[in-house]
């Protein structure tokens, strides 16, 4: 029997599942909470308790979810493990697509570090330990925008000197692919309907809004790099290029300083002091206007992308809300369909209060587009993906 590995290190969560074969065996989630660190283990698919876990382990996760497989009898030896994959969130046309990880993947992943610091440093340190207590084990990169290949150029294009796009690969490329993917793929399983116009929704700590047309990605919020597009966490999101330009000047900013800035103090952090969003919907309920003003501002953008990519797909069949907060949260939900009846979106409040943590179809019987929750399934869409390095 061969094990996979996957690993999926996000901005303020990374989560480990172990496959036997296609059956999912252990996993965990170990997540950065207000307090601390969390970890919520996985056996044979059947949730057990969460715990606290202390800022040492969640540094050292690929250890000790190794010595819980070996100490649960899941495995036995370590080299029982015959794949590792990894997601890779990292701009460059070079990485949209899926890779054997090797020295010059590796150092190519050092050299674009400094363009997505959330997201590069982690994953860097990642490939090192899984080199290091694993090195017999194949290391694959699991794109994240691998999905989104298939953006048309007129649309990937920015409006720059066709040199400069070309010598620089700077181009739109997208990212939270494959949870777009892994809910698209859910969504063909379980609808009747034909759901040829589709939009995607990932809310998180990162925050994506995706058209999808007849399965394919046709556009997406995150441009270049996953600090772009909408308000985030911390993540600034766009800033108009005058607006940024006079930042920079003004704070005497050097370009990477800039990019740190943006993606670092950005976002709900510094419209309310606080990007946890579970935080940020209680000082709203109990009257805290600065929490409702950031919640407007980013409840607003989502909006604003449902409706241009509504518009650009000629229609709607299907949205769909997944990551943390979109499949956790219904009040979060509710603030942002609250205005869109008018899209063709007509959301039931009771089967939306009741979808919580769970998939779930959240649209009246007569909404002329269906509404899905739908928890992201990265790690089995990484597990399939991985087939194709047999």
């Amino acid at each position: 029997m061969a094990f996979t590995l996957i690993i999926n290190p996000g901005s303020s969560s990374k989560k480990l599942a172990l496959y036997k074969d296609k059956q999912l065996v252990l996993e965990a989630h170990f997540e950065r909470m207000a307090e601390g660190f969390e970890l919520c283990l996985g056996i044979n698919g059947v949730q057990q308790k969460c715990e606290p876990l202390p800022k040492e382990g969640f540094g050292n996760s690929l250890i000790n979810f190794l010595a819980l497989a070996i100490e649960k009898g899941v495995l036995v030896d370590k080299k029982e493990i015959k794949k590792v994959v990894l997601r890779v969130v990292a701009p460059g046309t070079y990485f949209q697509t899926h890779r054997l990880i090797d020295e010059k993947y590796l150092s190519k992943l050092k050299d674009a570090a400094p363009l997505a610091p959330l997201h590069l440093p982690q994953i860097i340190q990642e490939v090192e330990a899984v080199k290091l207590a694993l090195p017999e084990s194949l290391l694959i990169a699991a794109s994240d925008s691998a999905f989104h290949a298939t953006i048309p150029d007129y649309i990937r294009r920015f409006s720059l000197p066709t040199k400069d796009s070309v010598d620089f690969d700077i181009y739109r490329f997208g990212y939270h692919g494959l949870s777009v993917s892994s809910v698209i793929r859910k969504l063909n399983l379980v609808s009747p309907k034909e759901n040829n116009r589709i939009i995607v929704c990932h809310i998180g700590s990162g925050v994506s809004v995706t058209a999808v047309s007849q399965g394919k990605s046709v556009d997406t919020t995150m441009g270049y790099a996953p600090g772009s597009g909408l308000i985030m966490g911390s993540r600034a999101g766009d800033v108009t290029t005058a607006a940024l330009l006079a930042l920079m000047t003004q704070r005497h900013m050097k370009p990477l300083d800039a990019v740190l800035y943006l993606q670092t103090s950005g976002g709900l952090v510094a419209l309310a002091g606080e990007s946890d969003l579970r935080v940020l919907l209680e000082r709203r309920s109990a009257g805290d206007k600065v929490a409702t003003d950031a919640l407007a501002s980013f409840v607003y953008q989502i909006q604003k992308a449902i409706g241009s990519y509504v518009a650009s797909l000629g229609g709607l069949d299907a949205l769909i809300f997944t990551g943390t907060a979109g499949v956790r949260s219904s009040e979060l939900r509710r603030l942002i369909l609250e205005s869109l009846a008018g899209l063709g979106l007509k959301v039931d409040q009771t089967k939306n209060d009741l979808c919580l943590s769970r998939d779930g179809e959240i649209s009246t019987s007569d909404s002329p587009a269906s509404i899905f929750v739908s928890k992201t399934a990265e790690a089995e869409e990484m597990l399939h993906l991985s087939n194709s390095f047999d």
